[in-house]
């Protein structure tokens, strides 16, 4: 091979190296906005669930105090105690409301993420309950859709196994014969 040859071999890999190198880059930056725009869409729904949440929290801790309100004016003292409970467990409520409501999803990420560092069994324990919420359900929705198909084909079977009969006393075939005709393996006739 001339010397002139080698070199443009050399100068075609030198562009072609340097391509792929800006194809790469080109990649890596647009991977890096996909990353940060999913991020940015993560914050801004556990920022309005969080404050959805806390919303609700704090709506239901005031229907415990008015429902304890009414339970001391009752006048009785067992019902005294439970509205006792229940503007304890109002306070709670409002309290971890009031945090949801107000915090921002940096800082309610980053404190699950130091709970999930502190107690990995407890985050490991929470998504086996989860995954197995999910199964039951999934389990539990497959079996209705299950019988609701088998409530759709009923009739079409009602049908054949109708036609059956109907053939066999137009034929007058003796018992024996016609409860052949109804079983499925008589089907056929």
């Amino acid at each position: 091979m001339s010397e002139k040859g080698w070199w443009d071999m050399e100068g075609a890999r030198s562009e072609t190296t340097e391509a792929v190198g800006a194809v790469q880059e080109k990649a890596q930056e647009q991977a890096g906005q996909a990353v940060e725009k999913g991020r940015g869409v993560v914050r801004a729904q556990v920022d309005s669930r969080s404050t959805q949440v806390g919303q609700q929290a704090r709506s239901v801790a005031e229907t415990l105090r008015q429902t304890s309100a009414q339970l001391r004016q009752t006048g009785d003292e067992q019902q005294a105690r439970y509205a006792h409970i229940a503007d304890s467990g109002a306070d709670r409520l409002d309290r971890a409301g009031r945090y949801l409501a107000e915090s921002d999803a940096d800082e309610l990420l980053g404190r699950i993420e130091d709970e999930a560092r502190r107690q990995p069994w407890l985050v490991a324990g929470v998504g086996l309950l989860l995954g197995i919420a999910a199964a039951r359900f999934l389990k539990a929705s497959s079996s209705e859709r299950y019988y609701r198909s088998a409530a759709a084909i009923e009739p079409y079977r009602e049908t054949a196994y109708g036609q059956a009969a109907t053939w066999a006393s137009d034929h007058e075939l003796s018992d024996v014969e016609q409860s052949r005709t109804l079983t499925p393996a008589g089907r056929g006739v």
